[in-house]
């Protein structure tokens, strides 16, 4: 389809995704509305680039020093200029018709600033390893859902803080008002696994969010996933915490509260990463900013742990998983 007066930009972070962006970008060139696709090249050191190019007019593709995804996708919004911006990461596809049902939902409620949908997750061999989670999702399946037709949904101003808890919305489900993402100023820069959910918190502050419950993107697991990487995770929910403390007003009403409360829990779960990677030392500082954050006689048996030998740390730990002592998974 012509790019003329389109009016969705497309953009694509690439990086080394050589072996999977040839589906991604067939997937949104398919799509049944004016569009121009950017692929950002993000230093890779593969052929990605040359296989965006390959495409000729359709795909504009922007080279740039390696510096991450939240970077990225950045430059594409800096070019974007259509009205609309959809995010599509190089290992995704999107189904027929797709951003033809966001983008006449957006367009008809001026309030609404994300409409994002359902997703699949597969293996390489096409093996469903979730087919949606929307449903499934405590955090989104509290919403009081207002029925739009055609498993579209308008959500609460209460979204935002649904986000905070667990973030249900992937980059690749969503259409975006670039609107509404530029007045926020974009992704935060300093973060790589959470520039979304933190991007989100910060755009469902001043706009509405419409969801369909459906699985209009296929999400691909393969070995370059960055979201398997829990530890670097779990640090960057504690940079959020601290931006949400230093600077409340840009984030959903009680997030500086909640993220205070998820702390402890995080530097918890640190401490189990980097007990269980054998990095005791390491395990011993994290314990101890857990139980100075809030004293629990689980995180204080496991630091103590921490300093004795290993055959007696190994009991004392069998010794608390049959006490089931351990934390709540849940931030109250």
């Amino acid at each position: 389809m012509s790019t003329a007066s389109h009016k969705i930009d497309v953009i694509v972070p690439a990086y080394n995704g050589g072996q999977v962006i040839r589906k991604a970008l067939e997937s949104a060139l398919a799509q049944d509305v004016p569009l121009r696709i950017i692929v950002v090249d993000d230093g890779s050191t593969d052929d990605s680039a040359d296989i965006a190019r390959s495409y000729g007019a359709r795909v504009t593709v922007l080279t740039k020093a390696n510096g991450g995804v939240s970077r990225a996708r950045n430059t594409g919004l800096a070019e974007a200029q259509a009205p609309y911006v959809a995010l599509l990461d190089q290992d995704d596809v999107w189904q027929p018709r797709k951003l033809a049902r966001q983008l006449e939902l957006i367009e008809a409620h001026p309030h609404v600033g994300i409409v994002f949908t359902d997703m699949r997750v597969l293996k390489p061999d096409g093996t469903i390893v979730e087919d949606g989670f929307l449903a499934t999702t405590e955090p989104y399946a509290a919403l009081d859902r207002q029925n739009l037709g055609n498993q579209a949904y308008l959500l609460p101003e209460t979204l935002g803080q649904a986000v905070m808890r667990f973030n249900f919305i992937s980059p690749s489900t969503t259409l975006v008002r670039r609107a509404a993402i530029q007045e926020i100023g974009g992704f935060d820069e300093s973060l790589s696994l959470c520039d979304d959910a933190e991007c989100w918190m910060r755009l469902l502050r001043r706009w509405r969010g419409i969801a369909i419950e459906e699985c209009l993107v296929l999400s691909l697991l393969w070995e370059g996933n960055a979201s398997l990487r829990w530890e670097k995770l779990l640090s960057e929910r504690l940079i959020i915490g601290r931006k949400t403390a230093s600077h409340p007003a840009l984030f959903p009403p009680g997030a500086a509260a909640y993220f205070r409360k998820e702390r402890p829990v995080a530097f918890y779960r640190l401490g189990m990463v980097a007990l269980h990677s054998g990095d005791v030392a390491t395990a011993r500082r994290y314990f101890g900013k857990s139980f100075r954050d809030r004293w629990r006689f689980s995180t204080a048996l496991l630091f103590c742990s921490t300093m004795l030998p290993a055959p007696l740390r190994k009991g004392l730990l069998r010794a608390k998983r049959a006490a089931g002592l351990r934390w709540s998974l849940h931030v109250e």
